[in-house]
């Protein structure tokens, strides 16, 4: 039994070893990933920038979070 126990991890190894060998003869980097350029916008509040898909609209104007849109109402309000 341990005989081909020994064998089969023999097997493994020597096939891991022949992957890891084309691999680096290929020689050829892999082409990056091409994503779409999206636009940045800033934070009315705070001034940080962020994609366009994470921040939040309201009434014309772009925020980073559901917090700063709050404090900028808040603060139109009493001022």
């Amino acid at each position: 039994m341990t005989k081909y126990l020994l064998w089969i991890a023999l097997a493994g190894i020597v096939f891991w070893l022949l992957r890891k060998s084309r691999a680096a003869r290929s020689g050829e980097p892999r082409p990056p990933v091409e994503r779409e350029v999206e636009g940045m916008v800033k934070c009315s509040y705070c001034g940080v920038n962020q994609p366009m898909s994470e921040s939040i609209l309201t009434a014309g104007r772009y925020y980073c979070c559901a917090a700063h849109r709050q404090a900028a109402e808040a603060d139109s309000k009493v001022g």
